[in-house]
């Protein structure tokens, strides 16, 4: 048992160190959709664009009690689930992506003289059993685009694999549906579901008593998860700690909580990303000690493509498309036979090319701080309306800083509030990077120190 807690904390090592630290860590759960480990936030699967996760992760699970059944000496039974798992990901619309997701599930308890029910499944003592999942169909929808809060609904159907005639199998034969939703804010998302668990099916035999069955028990998760970028757009930390309440049924196992703390690093710019975690039975550690082991783990490598930028059109600009500016008429030829002389160099010349005009916006910040307020979000995206309007438009950023702000490099600082400012720009409304340039212009002479605390955003159309 240590070696495998060894092993295990050693392979989520290794996949938070060995993936290469470049682009930005959004990806899918377990179940296929966007989001952290476990719990889905608000962040989407852009439009017509697939996902794929790969997943190995590993639960401790007490199994519930036996009803009428005398207790054994080292009751309740406690195993540990360990499941592959398979996801694949594809967005409908804007806020609106569908999932499939199955894998392999493989069950073990040590020897010891104990029983319980596994999914209304009696066992005793130890044993070791792998299967086929479930497989689920799911969809998830965000149904607000506006900060601060972020609501997200999602839900799906397991359609199981096992055959009512394999007495062995600890998956029921029938149909789970979950539903649940979800708010983020910023880092933190906080999330709620409910699963309905369907039936063994096929009644459990026991000797000298015919078929026992039992009805399975609900199950009510509420959890919390934060996604905290370390370096932006190279690290992100993840932790998430869940609340398992069951509900109903014949018999229920002990509710518990579970904590899960890891990483997800990324493959460049490519979308690839790498995750690991490790997840503590909290609960089972308190009211059990480590015998036999409470802790599991996560490793999960996924492909989740980056949010699209808008492609430079080949074609003629939307303004060119235009008729050009009114100039005088030209008039008509002179009465003069001259066919030769019809295109003459004044209609021929080019008419003069309109100047430039441009808009000014002004977004301040909190002393100290890059992180971008409601109201510079909300003045970044009339920009955005602009550059979208205009596909020929460009976008300056000029981030400046107080000669008072306290926190070392003041060069450091305006960077970072012009990259806060174009990477909002990017990811939340697709602009195309290259059309934006940022810059930094170091201390402010204003004598309002708010002033000084300020990006100035540039929009040129031509």
């Amino acid at each position: 048992m240590r070696r495998m807690r060894t092993r295990l904390l050693l392979g989520a090592i290794a996949c938070l160190v060995l993936a290469a630290p470049l682009a930005a860590q959004v990806g899918p759960t377990v179940t296929g959709e966007t989001g952290l480990f476990q719990v889905v936030n608000a962040d989407m699967l852009p439009q017509g664009r697939f996902s794929l996760g790969l997943s190995w992760g590993m639960w401790s699970r007490t199994a519930a009690s036996v009803p009428y059944a005398a207790p054994l000496s080292d009751d309740p039974l406690r195993y540990d689930l360990q499941r592959f798992g398979l996801s694949v990901g594809y967005g409908l619309m804007p806020n609106w992506e569908a999932t499939l997701s199955t894998g392999s599930n493989r069950y073990h308890a040590s020897s010891f003289d104990w029983q319980g029910l596994v999914d209304g499944h009696y066992r005793f003592g130890g044993f070791t059993h792998s299967e086929t999942d479930k497989v689920r169909i799911g969809t998830k929808i965000r149904l607000n685009s506006k900060d601060p809060v972020l609501v997200v609904f999602f839900g799906g159907i397991s359609i199981p694999t096992q055959s009512s005639n394999d007495t062995n199998a600890i998956g029921t034969t029938r149909a789970d549906y979950d539903l649940g939703l979800s708010f983020t804010s910023g880092w933190v998302t906080f999330q709620t579901a409910y699963q309905l668990n369907g039936d063994i099916g096929t009644p459990t035999p026991f000797p000298n008593t015919g078929p026992t069955g039992y009805t399975l028990s609900n199950t009510w998760t509420s959890a919390v998860g934060i996604a905290v970028p370390i370096v932006p757009n190279v690290f992100k930390a993840i932790g998430e700690i869940n609340r398992v309440h069951y509900d109903g049924g014949d018999t229920q196992p002990p509710d518990f909580s579970e904590a899960t703390l890891g990483g997800r690093f990324a493959f460049g710019d490519s979308g690839f990303t790498a995750s690991g975690a490790v997840r503590v039975n909290i609960d089972r550690w308190v009211r059990y000690g480590n015998t036999p082991s409470n802790i599991g783990g996560l490793v999960q490598f996924a492909y989740q493509p980056p949010v699209p930028v808008v492609e430079r059109p080949r074609a003629a600009l939307p303004h060119e498309a235009e008729p050009p500016p009114a100039t005088e008429p030209v008039p008509p030829p002179p009465p003069a036979p001259e066919p030769l002389a019809a295109p003459t160099a004044e209609p021929v010349t080019a008419p003069a090319a309109r100047p430039s005009t441009s808009t000014t916006d002004e977004i301040l910040f909190d002393t100290a701080k890059s992180r971008l307020t409601n109201i510079a979000k909300a003045i970044l995206d009339g920009v955005a309306l602009r550059l979208k309007n205009n596909l020929a438009a460009t976008c300056t950023i000029s981030a400046s800083t107080d000669p008072k702000e306290k926190g070392g490099d003041h060069a450091a600082l305006a960077r970072a509030r012009a990259e806060a400012a174009r990477d909002y720009l990017m990811k939340r409304h697709g602009i195309d990077g290259s059309r934006i340039t940022s810059e930094v212009k170091g201390d402010g002479d204003s004598p309002d120190a708010t002033r000084n605390r300020r990006a100035v955003v540039t929009v040129t159309f031509p």
